[in-house]
């Protein structure tokens, strides 16, 4: 994969930081030009880290209408998408008994239509584009059931059947989609709202691997799965959690 990924473009949602935003820098930094979106606009100092090749944009990816004229323009200004990585997620906690139906709804919308929306509006440029790979982020949350995670798991599990229906959707078209499930990875975000040092001991305890995951492990599969070494992989769900989950 050391060459391929060079002069291809690329959309992450959601990926002005963490798991996102790992994946931003190592496309830019080899050579594809990787537009990705942040709600509030912030953390674009990743086009200066990137020489330009990261191109951020604000976009809440919970509005249909931004959503599609953010994808418009990438596609007029490139002509083309090669790749798609549905990233964005938001992994709020709130207990089933307590939630709203408003709630619920943001849950949907951020986690799931979000790659609905998306997906349907980089079609286009995907069909016109080289690389012709989707792959979208879920977890191992859901297929853990954990608590209190109900909303989450309701969300992040459509994506599976969503990938799988695309997979076979597209397939003639030679659109591959996918997905990459981690486990709890150690984002700045995970270690500043949730993590703590008993989440660490238990994690090293559970996991087949005695070690933290970090963005660095998340990147490299997706990459896999955007290239051309999985051209006859498509519908797959790969799960990166240090063997945590073992079906």
């Amino acid at each position: 994969m050391t060459d391929e990924f060079n002069g291809k473009v690329a959309v992450v949602t959601g990926g002005s930081s963490g798991i996102g935003g790992a994946v931003v820098k190592e496309l830019a930094q080899r050579g594809c030009r990787a537009y990705f979106c942040s709600r509030h606009g912030d953390e674009f100092d990743l086009a200066g880290q990137t020489g330009g090749l990261a191109i951020g944009a604000t976009c809440d990816l919970t509005d249909s209408r931004q959503t599609q004229a953010w994808i418009a323009d990438v596609i007029a200004k490139e002509g083309h998408i090669d790749y798609l990585v549905n990233n964005v997620a938001f992994d709020g906690r709130r207990a089933f008994a307590e939630a709203t139906l408003e709630e619920y709804d943001q849950f949907i919308a951020i986690n799931l239509k979000a790659a609905f929306v998306t997906a349907q509006a980089a079609l286009p440029g995907l069909r016109a584009g080289s690389g012709r790979a989707i792959v979208s982020m879920g977890t191992t949350n859901w297929m853990l059931g954990l608590s209190p995670f109900t909303l989450y798991s309701s969300a992040k599990s459509g994506l599976i059947g969503f990938t799988r229906a695309l997979a076979r959707e597209l397939g003639p078209e030679g659109i591959r989609a996918n997905m990459v499930s981690p486990g709890w990875v150690m984002t700045a975000k995970q270690l500043e709202l949730y993590v703590t040092e008993q989440d660490k001991k238990d994690l090293l305890r559970d996991q087949a691997l005695p070690f933290l995951l970090e963005e660095a492990h998340i990147v490299p599969p997706i990459l896999f799965l955007l290239s051309e070494g999985a051209k006859a992989i498509t519908g797959q769900n790969l799960v990166v959690d240090a063997g945590k989950y073992m079906q």
